[in-house]
């Protein structure tokens, strides 16, 4: 596989949609990777990914298809295989001398060492990722009474994709920090034991236990590797809508400075603005010149159509209306303008014709 190819698998393993993914390095896309699978539509959670109208590379397809990361990885197999191997070494343990026990017993106590060295080093990248989230995660919370309109908008997307990330780090989280409790060689095994055989038995539970920390470890490294990718993700979309943000504010503050708008020779528009009024007096005290311009023209019947445009259940739009139809004469008609889905502001447009 080329760079070219592998880039693209690689972006399009992190889509929901025609997603590529490698099953036998669950949903990692690398140089080396020949187990593709192809969704139309595919999803985590957690150490769990979900597929629906898969492909795999023997052209199997499948309505839908669920990959484990224990499955992947084996993580039980293992287990049940340790026991055999346990009772193989000790069993090759009785044609070797004594010094050759004792070798294999310090190589053994070096090699757990190094990988609790390397869980360790795991836990604290975990650790650091957790202080990370816990930063950033308050940064919403002034958002979240204004939540309810986002669902009506197309901030909605910014509301999915969160829920989305902030889940898979707390199945993830749980993951990592979940107690597994094995079978493990007790005491009593070396307590009992002959003369002859307690460092034989030593041995052979130090052999026992290294296979279950390297299990160990492999699983809690890939959990935070994962982890790792959705802080990534966390820390680039949380970027983008500050930034996407700070735009829509930047543009809606350049309107509000300029409310009044030449739209053609004989029209204009002027924009009341809506923040925190809750009454008509609010507004009215909100917007006193922009209101007082358009009863001035109205009184003068600089204009024949008064157009008010605003959201359908607007009732401060309403109070406005019945105050110009005091202000107007015979020749001007007010229309009063509703839409579904309109910004918080009320719109007046105003045509000589």
């Amino acid at each position: 596989m080329n760079s070219f190819q592998f880039w693209v698998f690689k972006i399009m393993s992190w889509s929901p949609f025609l997603r590529v993914t490698d099953d036998s390095k669950f949903n990692q896309v690398t140089k080396n990777s020949t187990q593709f699978r192809f969704s139309i539509i595919s999803f985590n959670m957690g150490i769990t990914s979900f597929y629906f109208l898969t492909w795999d590379t023997s052209r199997s397809f499948k309505w839908k298809h669920k990959l484990n990361l224990y499955e992947v990885q084996g993580f039980y197999q293992n287990i049940n295989r340790y026991e055999n191997e346990y009772d193989v070494y000790l069993a090759e343990l009785d044609n070797k001398s004594s010094v050759n026990v004792s070798a294999e017993k310090d190589f053994l106590t070096q090699r757990i060492s190094e990988t609790e060295n390397t869980k360790n080093k795991a836990f604290n990248k975990f650790l650091a990722y957790i202080a990370i989230f816990v930063f950033i995660l308050p940064l919403y919370a002034p958002k979240l009474p204004n939540l309810l309109p986002f669902l009506t908008s197309y901030k909605v997307l910014y509301v999915i994709v969160m829920i989305y990330i902030i889940a898979n780090l707390t199945f993830l989280t749980i993951e990592v920090i979940k107690v597994k409790n094995f079978t493990r060689v007790t005491f009593s095994n070396i307590r009992n034991a002959s003369e002859n055989e307690v460092e034989k038995k030593l041995n052979a539970m130090m052999f026992y236990e290294l296979k279950h920390h390297n299990n160990e470890a492999t699983f809690e490294v890939s959990v935070i590797r994962n982890i790792e990718k959705y802080m990534l993700v966390l820390i680039l979309w949380s970027i983008f809508i500050i930034v996407s943000s700070n735009i829509e504010q930047g543009l809606q503050k350049a309107s509000e400075n300029k409310p009044t708008q030449s739209v053609q020779k004989d029209a204009a528009i002027v924009t009341l603005n809506v923040k925190t009024e809750t009454n008509f007096n609010e507004l009215v005290k909100a917007n006193k010149k922009d209101i007082e311009s358009i009863e001035d023209n109205v009184l003068q019947e600089k204009y024949k159509k008064i157009i008010v445009i605003s959201e359908k259940n607007n009732k401060l739009s309403s109070d406005l209306i019945r105050l110009l139809k005091l202000y107007k004469g015979k020749n001007i008609s007010i229309i009063d303008l509703r839409k579904k889905k309109h910004p918080n502001y009320i719109e007046i447009l105003m045509l000589k014709e």
